[in-house]
């Protein structure tokens, strides 16, 4: 039986500069494109769901892009969407239990 979806949320998450000497040569050497800093994920469920749920499930559907961009801390943003506001969404790129997520950069 297909998961009824009726809660939308959108994850906004950044990377964060680490303070200090190391945070420092780490920015010098990152991409300069500011929207290489930057992850929106529309997280869905059929049921309302915490911010902290919905940004671990995030973060767990991002991994792989973050580590490839060279990203170690991460600040989110967590944003409850109306049915009439969601992107179009294609294809969920992860799915577990009643949590769908799709990438939406």
């Amino acid at each position: 039986m297909p998961l009824q979806i009726q809660n939308y949320s959108l994850v906004t998450l950044n990377d964060r500069v680490v303070p200090g000497f190391a945070g420092i040569m780490r920015e010098s050497v990152r991409e300069k494109n500011p929207s290489g800093r930057e992850l929106k994920i529309v997280v869905a469920s059929p049921s309302r769901i915490s911010e902290g749920k919905a940004v671990k499930f995030a973060k767990k559907v991002t991994k792989h892009v973050r580590i490839s961009r060279g990203w170690s801390f991460v600040s989110a943003s967590v944003e409850s969407l109306d049915v009439t506001n969601v992107p179009p969404l294609g294809t969920p790129q992860q799915t577990e239990r009643s949590l769908v997520a799709w990438i939406v950069e």
